[in-house]
């Protein structure tokens, strides 16, 4: 361009014996401002042209964060933002390029309206207004190319939302998924770990039906024995794991375990029976055997 200038500059200069100089003047300066004006629409084209590259740039960090790999925040951008905000500050950036194509499109009009009405009886003047109608042709379809990958870029963000939408909504079933095992897993282990007993005397035990007299003859020489039936609301629940010691009600008596816990799981007796508290030493093996524990005052 600046070649372009110089050589008509020396074409004028080799003219100057024939022409004035009020004119020779006044083509030069219609010539500078031609190349201004191509300078300048160049400029506009050449960053219109870096921004949607930058923007290419973006969506495919964004791509790469839906995929779930991290991405590092440019100059003046969010460190480690979320797809969400990358996609939303794609957008902007969408919405700037669109604005400053736009207005590229305004000024190559108003631009070659100006020039239009330069003077253009040099020979030399018209040929730059020809090459200057040629740099507002290519620029006008450098724009349309801009336009369309802008139109493309609007596309891919589109899409990349539709995929979050779907990312989301599958998460979320995850997450109730997760959240219905880990209920059902509390529940498990809440009933893994519920046990039952229940301290009386033989007749109130036998009147709640929680033992039962079997064997002998006639009466004579039966003994006490478990329900085979038992229910848990004539017992008292806890949780084995957080219960070491059964306290008994009467200190001055002395109890026996009717039921088949393992009584080696626990401190050994008194001589005639349990006094005060039965202390657990192993919770699986004293429970083991039966989730239900009877107690019976001697």
């Amino acid at each position: 361009m600046r070649k372009t200038f110089m050589m008509f500059a020396v074409a004028t200069l080799a003219l100057t014996a024939c022409v004035p100089k009020a004119d020779l003047e006044k083509q030069l300066e219609q010539v500078k401002l031609i190349s201004a004006e191509k300078d300048s629409l160049l400029k506009d084209v050449m960053t219109t042209s870096q921004f949607i590259a930058d923007i290419n740039g973006e969506l495919s960090r964004v791509k790469s964060a839906n995929a779930g790999k991290p991405t590092k925040g440019g100059a003046g951008e969010l460190e480690n933002p979320s797809p969400a905000e990358q996609r939303a500050l794609m957008l902007d950036r969408i919405k700037q390029i669109t604005n400053r194509v736009n207005e590229a499109e305004s000024r190559l009009a108003a631009s070659r309206q100006r020039v239009a009405t330069l003077s253009g009886d040099n020979a030399s003047l018209k040929q730059q207004l020809a090459q200057y109608d040629s740099t507002i042709t290519a620029f006008k379809a450098i724009i349309e190319n801009q336009k369309a990958e802008i139109a493309s870029l609007s596309q891919q963000v589109s899409a990349l939302q539709g995929e979050n939408v779907q990312l989301k909504g599958e998460k979320a079933v995850l997450t109730t998924e997760k959240e219905a095992l880990t209920s059902e897993k509390t529940a498990l282990t809440v009933e893994r770990n519920t046990v039952y007993y229940v301290i009386g005397t033989k007749d109130e035990l036998r009147k709640k039906g929680i033992i039962v007299r079997r064997g002998g003859l006639l009466g004579i020489g039966a003994t006490d024995l478990p329900a085979t039936s038992l229910n848990p609301a004539d017992f008292t629940a806890v949780d084995k794991t957080a219960m070491a010691e059964i306290p008994l009600p009467k200190a001055d008596r002395s109890y026996r375990v009717l039921s088949r816990q393992d009584l080696g799981a626990t401190e050994k007796p008194a001589k005639g029976g349990y006094k005060a508290v039965i202390k657990i030493t192993n919770a699986d093996q004293f429970w083991g055997s039966s989730k239900f524990l009877i107690i019976v005052q001697n």
